[in-house]
């Protein structure tokens, strides 16, 4: 029984390199690096699947969520006070000056904003109540350098909880 024996496994074993080593000397590893490529190319034309492959039937978003992103009417607040905060003052410098560096002419608007959905008068209870809070914001906003007549305040509905919110325009 006769056995047949790789070269270069005996190549490699009278000079102590192993059987990868003794391969890469005969130039069989540039072999194996397209056979891997060519089983490998196939994949890449996939593409990975999206989330409406994982999600065909996506869940509908509540009707808080869709009230929520109505009440910025399609405008991002700048500032988000809520009521009763008294530590106001630096985080709001420090969003005027960011947007002053941004848009040195901008002017701000300070809303006082009523949850939606509520009575009438309930409605102007809490516009009453924020009215003093919104007043003290515009006037931190002039003294930090911004001039009166870019300046305002305004008052609506919207929202779920009452807040102050700062608008640059």
């Amino acid at each position: 029984m006769s056995s047949i024996v790789c070269p270069s496994r005996c190549l490699a074993a009278q000079h102590g390199f192993s059987p990868v080593a003794a391969q890469a000397a005969h130039g069989y590893t540039g072999t194996m690096r397209a056979l891997v490529l060519l089983a490998v190319l196939p994949l890449a034309a996939c593409s990975l699947p999206g989330r409406e492959t994982l999600a065909p039937n996506p869940v509908a978003p509540q009707a808080s969520e869709i009230a929520a992103t109505d009440a910025f009417t399609g405008r991002i607040p700048l500032v988000t006070i809520q009521p009763g905060t008294t530590d106001f003052a630096a985080p709001l410098k420090s969003a005027v000056a960011q947007a002053l560096a941004i848009k040195p002419q901008a002017a701000f608007e300070v809303t006082a904003q009523a949850p939606q959905g509520i009575a009438p008068d309930d409605a102007v209870t809490f516009l009453q109540n924020l009215a003093p809070l919104a007043s003290i914001v515009a006037q931190s906003i002039r003294a930090d350098g911004v001039a009166a007549d870019r300046v305002t305040l305004a008052a609506r509905t919207g929202g779920q909880a009452p807040v102050i919110l700062v608008y640059v325009k």
